[in-house]
């Protein structure tokens, strides 16, 4: 999803202005519960947490949205996440997903007609995306709010399955809800180590979309298709599906 069909307004890899409007709230809401932060220290944390959470997505590993929210309140105010509880965690949450609806990426032109352009082919789409400190219901609302959420099959965000690419887990649970098996799959990603090796390791085809996140982890496989956007699909989609008749 992210450096393929979505990228941030400004072109980094992560949005500073949003990171600093999640850390504003967080200091207000604290204020409010009593405890006295500068924005500055809020700031760091949210790096720092966000740093931890794509590391631990080149190993395969995530946790489920709320909890990465507890570990946040934590950071910020230790054991401040047991005290105020789980109703108090979910409305931090939602704070902080307010955060991506306001201040949005931006939707690769063109999504929804190529989204279409595959739906003709006859092919189920699925999405499985490394997400962080974002829930899964608020890139549902937001894949609505931009006319392609029905265009998906079946979403897989990390956070809400709790294991991440390139863990054969995440691709296997997809697939089993598309109801399609991987050697008649095709899996689009930017990412080396967690796009082409993770979907090569269970049997699906790759296509990496050149210039996107770089891993630490290095890999030997080499994609089966490169493109430089997503907008190249419909092509390399047909070359595949001959293959798979011949």
């Amino acid at each position: 999803m992210w450096q393929t069909l979505v990228f941030e307004a400004d072109g980094n890899s992560t949005s500073m202005v949003r990171r600093e409007s999640r850390s504003e709230l967080m200091v207000q809401r604290l204020s409010q519960l009593g405890v006295e932060l500068e924005l500055s220290v809020a700031i760091e944390t949210f790096n720092v947490l966000s740093n931890e959470i794509t590391a631990g997505h080149d190993h395969g590993n995530d946790a489920p949205y709320e909890d990465w929210i507890k570990i946040l309140v934590d950071k910020l105010a230790p054991g401040l996440a047991a005290q105020i509880g789980s109703g108090e965690i979910a409305n931090i949450g939602k704070l902080v997903d307010q955060t991506f609806l306001d201040t949005p990426p931006k939707l690769l032109e063109g999504t929804k007609e190529l989204l279409g352009e595959l739906k003709n082919r006859g092919l189920k789409i699925g999405l499985i995306s490394n997400t962080g400190l974002t829930s899964p219901q608020t890139y549902e609302t937001w894949f609505a709010q931009r006319g392609i959420l029905k265009g998906f099959d079946f979403l897989a965000f990390s956070n809400g399955q709790s294991v991440a690419k390139p863990q054969p887990a995440i691709f296997e649970v997809t697939l089993a809800n598309l109801g399609v098996k991987a050697k008649r799959s095709i899996h689009v990603g930017d990412n080396m180590h967690t796009d082409v090796a993770g979907a090569a390791a269970v049997g699906m085809s790759t296509v990496w979309v050149r210039g996107g996140t770089n891993s630490p982890v290095e890999t030997n496989i080499e994609p089966n298709y490169s493109v430089d956007s997503v907008i190249e699909l419909p092509e390399i989609v047909d070359e595949w599906l001959a293959s798979l008749d011949s």
